[in-house]
């Protein structure tokens, strides 16, 4: 096994078992960006295939289209807002603060904190799917606050301002995406298609009954 993968594979490991002093190792490794962007592009799409994976079982049709939708554009739309949730989170840092915060660092340490993600598939297990999603968002952003408190070497209220601020632009440009039209949206985000789905269909009805 070469070296890269046999490392990245201990940190994967180390970060499963809860182990987030592996981001100290992670920022300070210049040779860890190309193995961070793919986690973070691997855990992304896979939480958007869980969310797939739970529209075909709940009987829904269109598999081919939404499977492009939310496995394909959604993982497209989602790594380029974490990018700019990154980008948020570090002006945000740095405007409460005014001390710099290595940009290649956070990268580095923010692409491993995708990793609960990959759970994504598990969105296929009926009943608690919608649960799932929830649960794998809120565990990555958690993720990604220890990585943004592992690179500012601090903690308290400006990094969780920071880390908050740019969750929240991901969350809410993911939530405009996801409509009854497009289900561009991944993992639970499909959830809201079908929520804004039924009630434009709630609308019509309405109107022209």
């Amino acid at each position: 096994m070469p070296p890269m993968l046999r490392t990245t594979a201990a940190r994967l490991r180390r970060l499963a078992t809860l182990d987030t002093t592996v981001f100290d190792e992670i920022r300070l490794d210049a040779s860890a960006i190309f193995p961070a962007l793919v986690v973070a592009g691997v855990s992304l799409f896979l939480f958007g295939l869980g969310g797939w994976l739970w529209w075909i079982t709940s009987g829904l049709g269109d598999r081919g289209t939404v499977f492009f939708k939310t496995a394909v554009l959604g993982t497209a739309f989602s790594g380029a807002l974490w990018v700019a949730w990154l980008v948020v989170a570090t002006a945000v840092y740095q405007r409460l603060t005014g001390l710099p915060l290595r940009v290649e660092q956070f990268v580095r340490a923010a692409g491993f904190a995708c990793l609960p993600l990959a759970l994504g598939p598990l969105m296929v297990v009926p009943s608690v799917s919608f649960g799932v999603g929830i649960f794998l968002l809120a565990t990555w952003m958690v993720a990604t606050h220890e990585a943004l408190a592992s690179v500012a070497g601090r903690r308290g209220g400006p990094v969780v301002a920071a880390n908050l601020a740019g969750f929240g632009v991901w969350v809410v440009v993911m939530s405009l995406l996801s409509t009854g039209a497009h289900q561009i949206g991944p993992g639970p985000f499909l959830a809201e298609s079908i929520w804004d789905a039924i009630a434009s269909a709630n609308v019509i009805f309405q109107v022209t009954g």
